[in-house]
Parts: C-alpha cells; structure tokens; sequence
C-alpha cells in the first residue's frame, strides 16, 4: 500500500530531477542557440586571416613554410590534428597541475585529523593520477611530433626561441616522476613529515613546470618583444636581455595562476562525477557513504577553484588588453566574443548546477527543522545565480562585426559593468556555499547524513564534472583564437598567411571538443574503477 509520505517522496524526488534536468536543457539551449544565431550575426563565422588580412599583407616577417611534401596536409585538417593532441595533453596535465594540491593536501589532513577517509580518498587519487601520467605525456609527445612534422619551420623557430624554458620542462618530468612514484611507494613506510614533504615537492615541481611551459603559452599572445633578431648560433641565438622579455612576457603569471585555479576546480568536479558513478556502482551501504563523502569534498575543491576564476581571468584579461589590444579587441569586442560568451555559460551552468546540488540533495541533510534556514538560503543562491548568469550569457550587441561598428545594435544588458557584477555575485555565492560545505564535511554530527543521494542530486554531481572538463577546452581555444592569424602575436604571421583560415571553424573545433571529451571520460573511468577504494559494511569509513 503506497502511503501519503511515500507518494510525497516521490514527488519530492520528481521535482528534484526536473530542476537539474531544465538546467541541462536550458544550458544546451542557450548553446544552440549560440552557434545558430549570435556567432554568424557577430561575424563569428569569418576567419580571422580574411578580417586582417592587411596586417598580413603589411606583415616583413619572412617564416615562410617549407615544401616538405607532409605540408600538402589541408591546413583545417592540421590544425584539427594539433587540437587535437594538444586539447587532450591539457586535460591529464590538468590532472597533475589541479590534483597535486589537492592530493597533498588531502595526506595533510590525514596526517592532521587521522581520519581513514582522507587516507583512502588521498591513495586513490594519487595512485589514479601516476597511472594517468603516461596518458598526459604519450600526448605530449604526440602533440610536439604533430607540430614539427605539419609545422617544420615554426617548430624549429619555436625551439630556437625556448630551447632553455623546454629544457627545463622536460627536466621536471624526471623530478616529478621521481617525486610522485616515491610519494605512492613509499605510503606508511617513511616518517609522515617526510613523506608530506614528498607531497608537496610532487606539487611544486608541476607549479614550475607550468611556469616553464607558460613561457610558451603566454608569450605566443603577449610576446614582450617587438621582434625576433637572431644574433647567435647555439643554444641562445638572441640577447639574454630579450630572452627574458620574451620568457618572463607581460601575461606570464596571470596565465599561470589562472590555469592552476582553472586545474583546481577541473580536479574537483571530476572527483564529484567519478564519486556519483562508484555511488551509483556500489551496493554496500559504507561504499555509499564514503562516496557521498567525496562528492562533497569535490564540490568543496572545484568551487574553490571556480570562485577564483573570474578574478584571476579578469586580470589575465586587463593584461591582454595593455599588451595586445587588437587581440582583446578580437576576443571581448569582435568575431570572437561568442567564445567568451560561451565560456561564461558554461561558468554559470557550474554554479548553478553545484547550487542545485546541495538544494536536491536527500531531505535528512537540509530539511531537517534546524536544517531548513539554510535550504532556504541555497534557494535564494539559487535564484541570484540564475539571474547572474542570465546577464553574463547576454551578448553585448548583434549585427556587425565589432561592437563599435556603425549600425551595431547595443544590448543594454549585455555591457561590462553589469557583467561585472554578475561575475561577483556568482564568486561571493560559490564562497557561501564552499563554507556551508566544509562545515557539513568536517562535522562529525552529520556523520549519519551520508549515503542518501538523490537521483536529481547525483545527475548534477555528475553534470559538474563534465561541465569543467568542456570549460577547460574553451579557455585555450580563446587564447589561441586570440592571437589568430598570427602564431606570435604580431610578429610571426600563421603558416601560409592568408590562404591559411585560422581559427578552426565552430563546427570542426566543436567536433575536437567532443571526441575529447568522450576519449578523456572513457579514461577517467576505466582508471577510476582500478584505483578506487571501496570500503565494506563491516569496515570503517
């Protein structure tokens, strides 16, 4: 006989799934609607070679592309093939530049509070982390073959450039090998102190690697220099004075702190996926508590990342803009301003489907009466983060090709300073909820709370997850269309110069961001289901 609390549940669980459920589908809208109707009425569809094709023409720059016959490649088809690799190289490297702190941390407090829960969750992720290593370097190699072979004379321009910077980047992967395989082997059989010193070695030596390849990354946009002159044969073939402008270049550290906040958060939201697919996969109940348990402690760490986000980009972006106007112009003012509205959608469908999160969670951990304020709260959140993102994803005007074009038509609600604080908005409530979610995982009052998701609440866990993993591929495809048709911002044009369309057209970069994300999702899980641990009934969580 099915009783009115049973049907309320019911109910209750129905509504839950359609809240997560519309926030997909609006998300999914949004983004057609995107690609159908904003991109071509803001000129998104013409390729940055046929907008500036006199500064190519202008251009004195003589890099011209050799007549290796692998050169006859179509140009979309090879830069689809360096997307490609690269993309995916950037996904598991994010593993080790995100998951290293977290990983680290994680052995601090057990080491701290002795708590068997951060000692499993820390083993797990690190040994899932060094088996993933290999995937993020065979990429890496792959990536750097792709381009000497399809780019010969770039690649070798590129290693005369930054041969000491890669230098030291290939150097690192020996200390973080040696780091992290010591760290993993060496579990509770060296002294703790030394051991989380290990930890966190692992986690500075990916920090300065990043730094070392961000000298590359970041000097592409922002060069520092005017010009390259080659005044020496050998392993520094230009002034030690313009080798550090050009390796220590204006935006170097506001794209690296960016990318390893950016890390941090991807770390998390694919612990939260990966918990909600092992709670779905597990029957015993301790397994369920346990991966309830890391959900939550995801959450705590993708948000934290994510909240930083919008002000470290806003800086990366103020860099930009002193150093490369024209690029910022292109990215935030012109064709390619959709790719930062796409950006921000999939930001606010993070906020919005973490707010969703704990508000569908099961009715023992927020409606409880001593619960119920804060349920309330996560519904005011809710709502402010809607209307936040519905302002970010407005785009500032239709109809020309820049924005300050005669005839352009001007939203009103699409300007900066409301986007501005959109963007506040959002941090300040993602640093509300990361506080109400660090008080709920470290209270051993709730410890009887744990292990009762909802199906509403399991969906948005796992739509966190690849949320952050498809945000990660379109913040390097707005620095690299940004720079677009140059290969060093107005300096080195792009192989073949105007014959050449650069960027990748929408359709084929959106089909490189699928294949990546199904490729990497496939991997994620098939490691994930080695490496985990899964506690029993009968042992302690």
């Amino acid at each position: 006989m099915v009783t009115r609390e049973t049907r309320t549940a019911e109910e209750g669980s129905g509504r839950r799934l359609r809240l997560i459920s519309a926030i997909i589908v609006a998300i999914v809208a949004y983004l057609i609607f995107l690609a159908v109707v904003i991109v071509p009425l803001q000129g998104g569809t013409i390729p940055s070679t046929t907008i500036l094709a006199n500064n190519l023409s202008e251009s004195t720059a003589d890099y011209a592309t050799s007549g290796i016959p692998i050169q006859s490649v179509g140009d979309i088809s090879r830069s689809a093939v360096i997307a490609f690799t690269m993309l995916i190289h950037v996904v598991f490297a994010n593993l080790h530049v995100g998951g290293a702190w977290v990983i680290a941390v994680t052995a601090l407090l057990y080491f701290r509070y002795r708590r068997m829960r951060y000692r499993n969750l820390a083993r797990s992720l690190t040994l899932f982390v060094l088996i993933l290593f290999s995937a993020g370097s065979t990429f890496a190699a792959g990536g750097m073959m792709a381009f000497i072979a399809l780019f010969p004379d770039l690649s070798m321009n590129v290693f005369h450039l930054y041969w000491w910077p890669l230098f030291a980047y290939f150097i690192l992967y020996g200390v973080i090998i040696l780091l992290l395989f010591t760290f993993w082997f060496a579990w509770d059989r060296i002294r703790p102190g030394v051991h989380l010193a290990l930890g966190f070695g692992y986690a500075v030596s990916v920090f300065v690697q990043t730094v070392t390849i961000d000298t590359l990354a970041a000097g592409m946009l922002t060069p520092g220099v005017k010009s390259f002159t080659f005044t020496e044969a050998g392993l520094l073939p230009m002034t030690l004075d313009q080798a550090m402008a050009l390796w220590f270049n204006p935006t170097l550290w506001e794209l690296t702190f960016h990318r390893v906040a950016a890390a941090i958060a991807f770390f998390g939201f694919l612990i939260t996926t990966l918990a909600t697919v092992h709670y779905i996969d597990q029957k015993d109940f301790a397994a369920k508590k346990q991966w309830d348990w890391v959900a939550a402690y995801g959450i705590a760490w993708g948000l934290a990342g994510l909240i930083m986000q919008p002000i470290l980009g806003q800086l990366y972006m103020t860099a930009i803009q002193e150093n490369a106007p024209s690029a910022f112009t292109m990215i935030m003012h012109g064709p390619r301003a959709w790719e930062m509205l796409m950006m921000v959608t999939l930001l606010a469908g993070l906020f919005l489907t973490i707010g969703t999160y704990f508000l569908t969670r099961r009715d023992q951990l927020l409606s409880r009466p001593e619960n119920r304020t804060i349920r309330t709260i996560f519904k005011g959140f809710l709502v402010m983060t809607a209307v936040a993102g519905f302002i970010l994803v407005q785009p500032a005007w239709l109809g020309t090709l820049f924005i300050d074009d005669p005839g352009a038509w001007i939203n009103p609600i699409g300007g900066m300073p409301l986007k501005y604080v959109a963007l506040f908005v959002m941090a300040a409530i993602g640093a509300a909820i990361v506080m109400l979610d660090v008080i709920v995982l470290t209270s051993e009052e709730k410890e009887g709370q744990w292990g009762y998701l909802t199906r509403g609440s399991l969906l948005a866990a796992f739509t966190a997850g690849i949320l952050g993993t498809a945000i990660v591929n379109v913040m390097g495809f707005v620095r690299e269309s940004a720079r677009a048709p140059w290969t060093f911002y107005q300096i080195i044009p792009v192989p073949g110069g105007q014959a050449y369309a650069t960027p990748l057209p929408l359709p084929v970069i959106a089909g490189v961001w699928a294949i990546v994300l199904v490729l990497s999702w496939v991997v994620f899980w098939y490691v994930a289901k080695v490496t985990a641990y899964h506690p029993a009934d009968e042992d302690s969580v």
